[in-house]
């Protein structure tokens, strides 16, 4: 998964041109509707008044990819909250590259931790079993010992019960990040958005071959041995294992919410009767209204995209 989707020189999220939208392979929030990005700016400039320091403020972006999110962020603030867009510092990060030192401020990220490498296991009785990948002639699964003890960890703190069987995934990097954020953070608000679950939500799914699947030109694929580097691989974010971790680190965690939730929240009532005002039948705002629907209409985007926000020594 690594390489299929980091290599420098074959990789999917470094080589491929177009990922995102009509020529890509799915659509993402920020694609959808520019009021994603008006609700997080927003979002932002109420944690940097919270905060109330000095600048400058950090706004550390968790995989930039095209960079559409944090534009479209940095124009909001600029243009509604523009005594905070002075003192703002952007810093994009993407995978394998270190987070800033002495982070103040606001680390946000957009499907971003779902697309970080996993491990996968299989339950075999009461024994975890590792699937490693065998390259021979063609690609194929071997189950074996588990590579790295945290594993272990990882399952227990995940998955309050196990079925025989089942497969599992295990982001051990994500674990790996936030203890890296912790180290380089003196005061954040950490924001993350992303498709996942909590164990509740978890087990009241039949989840036989776990959550990884993969996104081939708006095409759902189960078999990421296919399409090498031409496909997206991704995992449900593990939230039960987020929060338990920044627990562990001396992090707050507020509720988790869906991202319905948390756009109503931040101005979503206000901009829909903006939109009205425009007038039901304005032809020049259908374009607008049907990528609104796209990202509001019932069951979709906003439902199952879940939002954490995390407070470090705030």
């Amino acid at each position: 998964m690594d390489f299929c989707l980091y290599d420098p020189g074959q990789g999917y999220y470094t080589t491929k041109e177009q990922i995102f939208g009509p020529q890509g392979d799915y659509y993402t929030s920020p694609y959808t509707h520019q009021v994603f990005a008006d609700c997080l700016a927003d979002a932002c400039a109420h944690y940097f008044q919270i905060l109330a320091r000095p600048g400058p403020f950090h706004l550390v972006e968790l995989g930039v990819g095209e960079g559409f999110l944090g534009r479209h962020i940095l124009t909001r603030l600029k243009n509604v909250h523009p005594e905070i867009f002075e003192e703002i510092q952007y810093c994009p990060v993407e995978v394998g590259d270190d987070p800033p030192d002495e982070i103040q401020g606001v680390v946000f990220s957009n499907e971003f931790f779902d697309a970080l490498p996993v491990h996968r296991v299989r339950v075999r009785g009461s024994e975890i079993r590792e699937i490693h990948v065998l390259v021979d002639e063609e690609i194929s699964e071997l189950e074996g010992e588990v590579t790295d003890p945290r594993i272990l960890e990882y399952m227990k703190t995940g998955f309050r019960e196990w079925q025989d069987g089942h497969e599992y995934e295990v982001n051990l990097r994500m674990v790996e990040v936030m203890e890296e954020l912790d180290r380089r953070i003196n005061s954040a608000f950490v924001l993350t958005v992303d498709y996942g679950y909590g164990w509740e939500e978890y087990r009241s799914i039949d989840r036989p071959q776990g959550t990884l699947l993969c996104y081939f030109r708006h095409q759902v694929m189960t078999d990421p041995y296919v399409n090498l580097g031409r496909q997206d691989i991704t995992a449900h974010v593990n939230f039960e294992v987020m929060t338990q971790t920044s627990q562990q680190l001396g992090w707050e965690n507020e509720p988790l919410t869906t991202q319905r939730h948390f756009l109503h929240r931040w101005g979503l009532e206000k901009y829909l009767e903006e939109e009205e005002a425009q007038g039901i039948l304005n032809p020049e705002r259908l374009k607008e209204r049907l990528g609104l629907k796209s990202l509001l209409i019932p069951g979709g985007i906003s439902d199952t995209m879940k939002v954490l926000v995390q407070k470090v020594r705030v």
